[in-house]
């Protein structure tokens, strides 16, 4: 709950100060009451944003497959397709989708830049470890890669309405990638709880 509190103060920060002047309320003329509710709606807010955060895309439960909204808006979504998958993934998007908090979709592109600029891999993992330090980003990347790499188009393609797996190699190979990624933040993770 300490992290969460953390980046509530933080979050709650940065909007005060992106505010106009005209909008930011002098400390004085906010009852506790107030401030009370303010901060319980934050709280409420980021709980939720933390467990949509974790959720799955896709996810077998009961004997069920279970594919979430996010899934098919990519497979319908034109413009949330092509944002999710650009033709080339770049620092500056993922950078950008960071700055905006749009978090599972700036982790996916992580991942890809992860495979694809491998003289940087370091900065993706670095990014992962530090973000581990606030979330347990071993079950975010879980939920991120069950997210995306079903509705990516190297991999998937909707056939008569129904999502076709074409390659699953790639499938397989991402889930590997993905493997080391996570074994690699528990590493750093069990070095970091260790030093306490």
């Amino acid at each position: 709950m300490k992290p969460l509190f953390t980046l509530v103060m933080a979050f709650m920060s940065a909007t005060v100060i992106a505010q106009s002047p005209a909008a930011i309320h002098d400390s004085a003329s906010i009852d506790d009451t107030t401030l009370y509710n303010v901060v319980q709606a934050q709280e409420k807010y980021w709980a939720q944003y933390f467990d949509k955060l974790g959720e799955m895309g896709v996810e077998i439960k009961n004997d069920s497959l279970v594919v979430r909204p996010e899934v098919i808006m990519l497979f319908t979504d034109s413009a949330y397709r092509k944002a999710a998958y650009p033709d080339q993934y770049s620092w500056q998007e993922a950078i950008m989708l960071m700055q905006k908090m749009e978090l599972k979709l700036a982790f996916w592109h992580l991942l890809n830049l992860y495979d694809t600029d491998t003289a940087h891999r370091s900065l993706v993992l670095g990014t992962f470890v530090a973000y581990d330090s606030l979330m347990s980003m071993d079950k975010i990347l879980l939920s991120t890669f069950y997210t995306y790499a079903f509705a990516d188009p190297r991999i998937a393609r909707l056939v008569n309405n129904k999502p076709d797996i074409f390659r699953p190699d790639l499938l397989e190979r991402g889930l590997a990638r993905l493997k080391d990624i996570i074994m690699q933040v528990w590493f750093y993770r069990q070095q970091r709880v260790s030093k306490r």
